[in-house]
């Protein structure tokens, strides 16, 4: 019995035994489970920080949070309203009269409706003008009444240019290369004159003399010689201070400028120089470094149909730049064929269809462009039936000439004769001169043709423009 009693209490001690050694197992597997984990979120944040951050645009940040400028914010004066908003008694951006005001306030002054610019109604509002494709952040739309007939002060959300200069300094971290700078604005009251300067870190300046459209008469602003305004939203209406619309068509200006791309740009200064007080900006987006595409030279330059000929293209980075380029090509000119004697365009291909630009690239990365001129199917020709028309009617034409009655005289029957055999000679050589229809695909038509080849990156950065001596085309000729 006692024996029983022990082999029991011995069987309950292993169990004890094997159960605080599987509880201890379990916790070690926990813990060396929860090590992998924190090993692997390790990892993948060196990656993240690893990686070299691609090319993006930036949106400056005029509003009162960035304290751009001297530690304030850089909107000095209100002129975005949604249409509806009354802001009476302030001079609007053009101290106007296009409506009647009601007493005691006399003028009427004129701005921009938010509606009909298309701002979005996120906070802060965007805009992506289609012409320009790139995004831009405006300042706080006033959509409440506001001004001297109300309590309510009119939010500040454009930036007047002035005679000593808007200086707005980007912060440190913004502060880099980039390739354009894209200023949304407008002169009012006619075209004026102002000076735009960009101001890179080691000192180096860019000076853009800017002359600024008013915004109902666009007149193709220029900077040192080169139109830089372009329309960005046109054909709008402005908004008049008590809340209508009025009957004018007008616009917003995009104002784009070069950067020096060997250097980090710092601040940006809109500066008045005609003392006008005439001219705004809205908004201002940096486009960071681009790249050009080098089209190279087909090899061979002329092909038959049924042929092929490929060139190097390559992608060349602007300093600074890194990226994964999609690449897309096109034909020039395009080819439409008729029910009679159908034409096949050539065709064109790049591989591979995108290259990848990393930091510290030794040469520019490549795709290989291959341009084919498509072969002329099977075919039949036709002799055009004009020739078996010819057979009767010409000799008829002959024997009248030569008649039969007993009138004529038997010198006008020889020369009847004579014509008759000279047109039948004419009709027997006649075959050598027929003209024949193609019937079926002639393949690719002989000419010159132009493949472009265009580029847009993974985060929408078009390409740049080519500079002097390269262009993103190769030219292929097709013979017969």
């Amino acid at each position: 019995m006692q024996a029983t009693d022990r082999g029991t209490e011995r069987q309950v001690m292993r169990e004890i035994e094997l159960r605080a050694k599987w509880e201890e197992d379990k916790v070690t597997t926990v813990k060396r489970s929860g090590s992998v984990v924190v090993l692997l979120a390790a990892f993948v944040a060196m990656l993240l920080v690893a990686a070299p951050a691609h090319a993006q645009n930036v949106q400056v940040d005029l509003s009162s949070t960035s304290a751009l400028c001297s530690g304030q914010q850089c909107f000095n004066v209100a002129g975005l309203f949604t249409t509806g908003t009354q802001f009476l008694g302030t001079n609007g951006m053009d101290d106007g009269n296009n409506c009647t005001p009601t007493a005691p306030y006399t003028n009427c002054p004129d701005a921009y409706s938010s509606n009909q610019l298309g701002l979005s109604s996120s906070t802060p509002p965007m805009l992506t003008p289609p012409s320009l494709n790139v995004p831009f952040t405006f300042g706080s739309v006033n959509t409440t009444n506001c001004g001297p007939s109300t309590s309510t002060s009119c939010t500040v959300d454009v930036v007047n240019f002035t005679t000593g200069g808007v200086v707005i300094t980007l912060p440190a971290a913004q502060q880099n290369i980039y390739s354009t700078m894209i200023i949304l604005g407008t002169a009012v009251n006619g075209s004026h004159s102002a000076t735009i300067t960009a101001t890179y870190v080691g000192g180096a300046t860019s000076v853009f003399p800017q002359t600024m459209s008013d915004w109902c008469s666009f007149g193709a602003g220029e900077s040192n010689g080169v139109v830089t305004e372009s329309i960005a939203v046109g054909r709008i209406n402005r908004i008049n201070s008590d809340g209508t619309l009025n009957g004018a068509s007008c616009n917003l200006y995009a104002y784009t400028l070069p950067l020096n791309v060997s250097d980090e740009l710092q601040s940006i200064t809109l500066k008045d120089s005609d003392g006008s007080g005439a001219m705004f900006a809205m908004a201002i987006t940096l486009k960071p470094p681009s790249y050009t595409v080098d089209g190279g030279v087909a090899s061979p330059t002329s092909i038959g149909p049924g042929s092929t000929s490929t060139a190097t293209v390559t992608v060349d980075p602007q300093p600074g730049y890194t990226g994964t380029v999609n690449l897309s090509c096109s034909i020039t000119p395009t080819i439409v064929g008729d029910p009679v004697s159908a034409a096949t365009p050539p065709t064109c291909s790049l591989s591979p269809t995108s290259v990848t630009v990393t930091t510290g690239e030794t040469s520019p990365p490549a795709t290989t462009l291959t341009f084919t001129a498509a072969s002329p199917s099977k075919t039949m020709m036709i002799r055009r039936s004009n020739f078996f028309y010819a057979l009767w009617v010409v000799p008829g034409i002959a024997l009248t000439g030569v008649g039969f009655g007993s009138r004529h005289s038997r010198k006008k029957r020889l020369m009847g004769w004579l014509v008759l055999g000279l047109l039948l000679t004419g009709i027997i050589t006649l075959p050598a001169c027929v003209s024949y229809t193609h019937v079926g695909n002639v393949g690719t038509p002989p000419g010159q043709y132009t493949v472009s080849v265009t580029g847009v990156d993974e985060n929408g950065l078009t390409q740049a423009s080519n500079p002097t001596g390269t262009t993103n085309t190769v030219v292929v000729t097709v013979t017969q």
